[in-house]
């Protein structure tokens, strides 16, 4: 037992001898990144840092460098730092608006072959400006990177984002009878960043907006809702729903060798505000009716616009695909544009909260 005991300190001292130890104030640990396009066929690529002050303040340090491809950026961005650059900790990827409508797949596979960088990392197209500028920015007191990647994250879980990440989005991308969606990011203040929408996508190519305003629709259609929150308009009055929990079903039907589909949306919430004076059950049955209308509307008006634009973020031809042994996918991109797609809202609303 002594002669074990004599050994364990040996071996430690072996084992560290083995490490190669890292001190955090000697690296550049990346935690945002953005690609703009910087002329025929070249990316400018923008690296963010985190430098932690004596004061434990935090100063955001950029970098850039041009390339053709992200390792021929990384390598010259290696070449002007004074310390190793550390990819492991990327939270965000940032496109300016430019690069991605002439496509992001290269990027995309590039990101997702580098084994220090995870899958779920966000990803966000930047609207009315560059990558770089954005992250050249001043927000909060945590650093940048941390700055974006909780807005998008807060978005997400308790507003109208829908769920997206690197393989989301690759994803998306590779699956037949599914278009790709990224959301958006402006700078509306100095030190102020905002959601400005979702980028739609053909194939890897930016094609559409749909406004910050519209997104509550849109994620209904795409996503589901665990916590939430919707103004509806009844008359003169308003009632605040919140609490809202959703999920969505897709339905293809077959008849006479056509295709129809249907889409049930499944929608609960709480009345927590209303402006009327009552809120009695004929005012609750009201606000309901009047939610189900506007989701109808703006949701099929929302589908109308894909099957113009031939894109398919829903996802209608990857569940036609799963009901079709001979689906043909450019049988399919023919005939979607006609197909008929109803939305069917079941609204449930409850009583609660303060009546103003």
């Amino acid at each position: 037992m002594k002669h074990k005991l004599l050994l364990l300190p040996l071996c430690t001292l072996l084992l560290t001898g083995c490490v190669e130890r890292e001190i955090i104030d000697d690296l550049n640990i990346e935690t945002a990144v953005g690609y703009d396009k910087a002329g025929e066929k070249l990316i400018r690529g923008t690296a963010l840092f985190p430098a932690y002050q004596k004061d434990k303040s935090i100063q955001n340090v950029t970098m850039t460098a041009t390339g053709t491809v992200t390792r021929d950026i990384l390598a010259k961005l290696e070449k002007e730092s004074t310390e190793p650059l550390v990819t492991g900790s990327l939270q965000v990827v940032l496109f300016g608006d430019t690069l991605a409508r002439e496509g992001l797949i290269t990027l995309g596979d590039s990101l997702h072959r580098d084994a220090s960088i995870g899958a779920r990392i966000f990803l966000a197209v930047v609207e009315g400006g560059t990558a770089e500028d954005l992250l050249n920015g001043q927000y909060g007191n945590r650093g940048n990177g941390m700055y974006i990647y909780n807005l998008i994250n807060h978005n997400t879980d308790y507003r109208d984002l829908p769920s997206t990440n690197l393989h989301d989005f690759l994803f998306d991308f590779y699956q037949e009878g599914k278009s790709p969606y990224l959301p958006m990011l402006k700078q509306v203040a100095p030190d102020q960043l905002a959601i400005s929408g979702v980028a739609l996508f053909d194939n890897d190519k930016y094609v559409e907006k749909i406004d910050a305003e519209d997104l509550f629709f849109f994620k209904l259609l795409v996503d589901k809702y665990s916590e939430g929150s919707y103004v509806v308009k009844v008359g003169k009055e308003q009632a605040a729903i919140r609490s809202i929990h959703s999920k969505n079903k897709i339905r293809v039907h077959r008849k006479n060798g056509k295709v129809s589909i249907s889409i049930e949306l499944d929608v609960k919430g709480i009345i927590r505000e209303y402006t009327g004076r009552n809120l009695s059950p004929a005012a609750i049955k009201a606000i309901q009716k009047s939610f189900d209308k506007e989701v109808k509307k703006k949701s099929e008006k929302m589908i109308k616009r894909f099957q113009q634009l031939g894109i398919d973020p829903i996802g209608f031809g990857f569940r036609v695909s799963n009901s079709d042994r001979h689906f043909e996918l450019k049988k399919w991109q023919d005939q979607y544009p006609d197909v008929k797609i109803k939305v069917i809202p079941s609204i449930v609303i409850t009583e609660s909260g303060t009546v103003e």
